[in-house]
């Protein structure tokens, strides 16, 4: 009978670390789908940005370049794609949570004025295009002069 007691024991214990082990393994899996989300909700925010900028630079010297824009439109739809997907994966309480984690993060009032009054082009670091060794943003995902993909 003693030895029956110590088996039931030792199966309620595999039971426990099983479950704590799935429970563990769950938070991980919440936590890491809220990550991915904030990241792709900041490189959509900043892809539209860049896209921006790009529009603008364009109109400003008068020139067109619809293939590059339309790159940059790809760009941002892939990641609004994987935003989509993402959020498919979260329950509804994720979603919230990591909504409200990323309004947290927003740019405060008196930064956003002070990023407006920036130049539009070139900011931060530059970098030189692989294929046409022209300078353009450190930010780009493409180069503004022949459309390679950096």
């Amino acid at each position: 009978m003693f030895e029956l007691d110590i088996e039931m024991l030792k199966e309620q214990g595999l039971q426990l670390v099983d479950t704590a082990k799935k429970t563990a393994q769950n938070l991980a899996d919440k936590g890491k789908n809220q990550l991915d989300l904030i990241n792709q909700q900041a490189r959509l925010s900043k892809a539209q940005r860049q896209l921006g900028a790009l529009v603008y630079s364009l109109h400003k010297a008068g020139e067109e370049n619809q293939p590059l824009v339309d790159k940059y439109i790809e760009a941002i739809a892939e990641v609004e794609k994987a935003i989509e997907e993402i959020k498919a994966n979260m329950s509804p309480e994720e979603y919230m949570e990591a909504e409200a984690q990323a309004e947290e993060e927003v740019v405060m009032p008196e930064e956003e004025e002070k990023i407006e009054e920036e130049p539009v082009q070139l900011r931060g670091e530059t970098k030189i295009c692989p294929v046409c060794k022209a300078e353009v943003d450190g930010d780009a995902l493409f180069c503004n002069h022949c459309g390679a993909q950096l």
